[in-house]
């Protein structure tokens, strides 16, 4: 009799463990779909957010709400003014690629698995921080794009460039910046995933300043007689080796380690 209750308790114990891949995969698949309908995502960012959000609920649920949070507020950022960026030619508005999700994903995907295979919560507040630093970044981008009017260079203030421009600041984008990462630090403790609130929005908002920086020094753009733009054609000059989504890729890797090391 002990031999078969220790057996029953231990497939619970089983089945509890397989309870986020139970029913949080199938969900993240479902929602999505449910994107890639309402032209949130490619089919390609449909599978890619589908991985990418399955190790993240694996790891913690809170945090997924987290990065939930960061998706639908910034797919909900990115179809404002939509008519207008597709006449203006900016990128994004038909929905997140595999790349882009790719870009933003990873670091809070790898700092979610290193939680999950260490149990060390100083992970969970790493990959916080990548949350807070693509919120920061994306809202800067699409409400300073759509709002924002002509942006000037990070590295030279006097200088404008056209919207859309990596590197491009606008005092709309910059207070969109620091309220996204604000939102995540405020939501991370409600959520269980903790961390030093101060710490999760100062580095979301230094990872989207470093962002900026880069983009205005690495990121791939092409000087046209003095104009800087990132579409290019015949006599430019390239400048930059770096895309949108190694930049991101690099800015979240980066503060997360940054978290890791001063918390």
């Amino acid at each position: 009799m002990e031999y078969c209750n220790e057996k029953l308790i231990n497939r619970y114990t089983v089945a509890m463990a397989m309870d986020p891949y139970l029913f949080a995969v199938p969900s993240i698949a479902a929602l999505a779909a449910l994107a890639l309908r309402k032209g949130y995502l490619t089919p390609r960012g449909a599978v890619s957010a589908t991985v990418v959000g399955s190790a993240v609920a694996v790891a913690h649920m809170g945090l997924f709400a987290l990065l939930t949070f960061f998706f639908v507020t910034s797919s909900l950022f990115t179809k404002l003014k939509a008519q207008w960026k597709r006449e203006m030619g900016l990128k994004d508005v038909a929905g997140r690629s595999l790349r882009q999700v790719v870009g933003v994903g990873t670091p809070i995907a790898v700092f979610a698995v290193m939680y999950l295979a260490t149990g060390d919560s100083k992970f969970l507040g790493a990959s916080a921080v990548a949350v807070a630093v693509a919120t920061a970044d994306t809202w800067a981008s699409e409400l300073g794009v759509a709002y924002g009017g002509v942006p000037r260079y990070i590295l030279a203030p006097w200088r404008r460039v056209e919207r859309g421009v990596s590197g491009g600041v606008t005092p709309v984008g910059t207070a969109a910046s620091v309220a996204g990462a604000f939102a995540i630090a405020l939501l991370s403790p409600l959520v269980g995933v903790g961390g030093p609130v101060v710490a999760i929005a100062a580095l979301g908002y230094l990872g989207e300043l470093l962002d900026s920086v880069l983009g205005a020094t690495l990121q791939t753009k092409y000087i046209c007689g003095g104009r800087i733009t990132e579409t290019p054609s015949s006599g430019c000059v390239k400048r930059g080796f770096l895309s949108n989504e190694a930049v991101n890729l690099i800015t979240g890797i980066a503060m997360g380690l940054l978290y890791l090391a001063i918390v």
